[in-house]
């Protein structure tokens, strides 16, 4: 028996018609009713083609949510979703700016609290299986790593106790690239090349488990990561491209077969005529012992 898994960071509308953040895609491409047409091809697909597909979206948002709740009822789906963004900005995520002379000490685990990220973890049952699925989208913060690992630690652990020893599956857009330490934290065992940071402001009662540890499935299957599941050129970040999207995993749980992504970008940014979102979507099929 297989199941498959498909994580989507879908780019909130907000930003994809910001004029002046894609500014290498064509208008057209940007438009919210274009993309969606595109994102629920794609959805469909998935479903119609494979058996037992679970989808994890990320950055979904007010402006498609009754859109998704009537395709995935069309489509006889359950559909869970928690928005937690703030009402200015329709998505899950926020950044503060300052002056670049300013000097700023700032604490880790009070930025990583203040963050209001939702893990959403399933329990599921197939022909008397059982298998949790979880999708979580890691806050981006460059300028503190300390509060991605942070993220990526608790939420790796929490999974673990949802689990109770039971296989999972973790997917979702964790903004982080392979050769990030948060990247070795949440798959190498007992991994020594980082110090987890401590708290001036609280007291920390969470220890994180080096133990456990997860596995990629794309890793597994193909003994590396993608060349690259995100793609954009912006003011921010000029010709960004990298691999930020994962399907994690442990237990018993054998990787069949991986979606196969484009070696090279084909466009001079993404969203653009065939690519709704400046994510790719990635998916695996597991074979449950």
């Amino acid at each position: 028996m297989t199941v498959r898994v498909v994580s989507y960071n879908i780019l909130v509308p907000i930003f994809a018609e910001e004029t002046d953040y894609y500014t290498k895609c064509q208008p057209q491409y940007l438009k919210t009713d274009y993309r969606w047409n595109l994102i629920q091809s794609q959805l469909e697909q998935e479903i119609i083609n494979h058996e037992n597909t679970i989808i994890c979206l990320q950055e979904l948002s007010r402006p498609l949510l009754s859109k998704f709740e009537l395709f995935f009822r069309r489509l006889n789906y359950t559909f869970f979703h928690h928005l937690y963004g703030q009402q200015y900005n329709d998505y899950m995520g926020y950044e503060s700016i300052m002056g670049k002379n300013k000097l700023y000490i700032s604490d880790p685990w009070k930025t990583a609290t203040l963050k209001a990220n939702v893990l959403i973890c399933l329990q599921i049952v197939i022909n008397g299986k059982s298998l949790f699925i979880g999708t979580y989208h890691i806050p981006y913060n460059s300028k503190e790593p300390d509060v991605m690992v942070i993220h990526a630690s608790v939420v790796k652990d929490l999974m673990y106790e949802q689990a109770v020893g039971q296989d999972f599956i973790l997917a979702g857009d964790f903004n982080i690239k392979p050769q990030d330490v948060c990247y070795q934290v949440l798959t190498e065992k007992n991994y020594n090349g980082y110090n987890f940071p401590k708290s001036n402001v609280y007291e920390i009662s969470y220890q994180p488990n080096f133990e456990q540890v997860l596995k990629s499935a794309y890793c597994e299957k193909n003994g590396t990561e993608p060349i690259y599941t995100n793609f954009a050129d912006t003011p921010k970040s000029s010709k960004f491209c990298e691999t930020l999207d994962y399907i994690f995993f442990t237990g018993h749980l054998t990787v069949e077969n991986v979606l196969e992504l484009p070696a090279d970008p084909d466009s001079e940014s993404y969203p653009d005529q065939t690519h709704p979102s400046d994510h790719l979507m990635i998916a695996a099929i597991f074979q449950l012992s």
